[in-house]
């Protein structure tokens, strides 16, 4: 055999070995240059083109189709699906379409969860401007990347606004009464509806408390890790009410004192405002935990009395708000002289956290 030729067979053999796999794909299978790329298939501008008819068999331009659910879903914040689904179903009617992302956002939002509890969220306060009544609010989700959103953020002021607006003082119940209370023309059930339909979680008001206020006294909240930049919600937050001469004599100071008392009151978390306002069946259990910590030890009965008053003034130097060392004061003097020296008394507190 010639080697020129016995070469040109070698390599048309290569050739073959090497090239017939792909050759059999490209006949067995669509060939991958004619298929459609999957970012264009999945695109929103080629799902906006796709011509839309509503239900009662109008056919629309995918122009105005594309105006209409660019429209509904900055209203929503639904996805594009939904507010295409919405306006089909509701003839384009941008109203009823609205209507039916709400109805049906809250819907998917509470099958889906199912038994699961919403553990994460925000906590919100509103004052009004004269500083006599003010509002604490806890609006939870599930997800702290759903805490984090605008829309999540704008909810839980408006619920706090709304509260503040409500008739009824102290806590308030949240399916009962907040929902039905209204804030700047809309209601917090509504509210809660649009941000469930942007947000895709179930979302719900945890707790309320409305505060109120006399002619001597002042409330003042403090947010703590405030969320996207707003003043009045965050992962946590107290309002404080203070009275006394000082409210009235020198309101800015007062003012100022309040306001680093709530953020004591964020940092300590104290379970009560003095030591009056423990339970008793509190105290007794405290002090039989610490008896049968000193049973053993053989002291007289008059020194085991001591040593468990003295105990219980500590007990009470932690979990009593007037008894603890003011975290924010310089010195750290106890809260309730800290407050004495400038004319005030803490009279009530709310404080909730994430």
């Amino acid at each position: 055999m010639n080697p020129s030729t016995s070469l040109r067979l070698f390599r048309r053999s290569t050739t073959i070995r090497l090239y017939r796999p792909l050759t059999s794909i490209a006949v067995e299978s669509k060939s991958f240059a004619t298929r459609t790329p999957v970012a264009h298939r999945y695109s929103a501008d080629s799902f906006l083109n796709t011509p839309f008819s509503t239900g009662n068999g109008t056919k629309r331009g995918f122009s105005s189709m594309m105006s209409m659910v660019k429209e509904l879903r900055s209203v929503s914040g639904a996805p594009i699906v939904d507010c295409k689904k919405a306006l089909t179903e509701n003839d384009g009617d941008m109203e009823k379409s609205l209507d039916w992302l709400r109805e049906h956002g809250t819907a998917k939002a509470s099958k889906k969860l199912g038994d699961r509890e919403a553990e994460e969220g925000l906590v919100a306060c509103a004052v009004s401007e004269d500083g006599k009544t003010a509002s604490i609010v806890q609006i939870s989700s599930e997800t702290d990347f759903a805490g984090k959103s605008d829309a999540f953020v704008g909810l839980a002021c408006h619920v706090a606004g709304a509260t503040l607006t409500s008739s009824s003082s102290g806590k308030l119940d949240p399916q009962a009464t907040v929902h039905d209370l209204e804030f700047e023309s809309k209601s917090v059930q509504t509210a809660l509806e649009d941000a469930i339909v942007a947000i895709r979680e179930n979302l719900g008001v945890k707790q309320a408390v409305k505060l109120t206020t006399g002619d001597d006294g002042l409330l003042v909240a403090y947010v703590h890790g405030k969320a996207n930049g707003s003043s009045n919600a965050g992962l946590a937050a107290a309002v404080v009410e203070i009275s006394g001469e000082g409210v009235i004599n020198n309101p800015d100071s007062a003012n100022e004192a309040g306001r680093k008392l709530a953020m004591h009151i964020v940092a300590a978390k104290p379970a009560y405002l003095s030591s009056e306002c423990v339970p008793e069946n509190v105290v007794e259990k405290e002090k039989a935990i610490l008896a049968s910590q000193i049973a053993d030890s053989n002291k007289p009965p008059e020194v085991v009395e001591k040593i468990i008053n003295g105990r219980i003034r500590k007990f009470y130097s932690e979990v009593c708000l007037t008894e603890q060392e003011h975290m924010v004061e310089e010195g750290n003097p106890k809260v309730s002289k800290a407050l004495k020296e400038k004319g005030l008394v803490v009279k009530s507190f709310e404080m909730f956290s994430i």
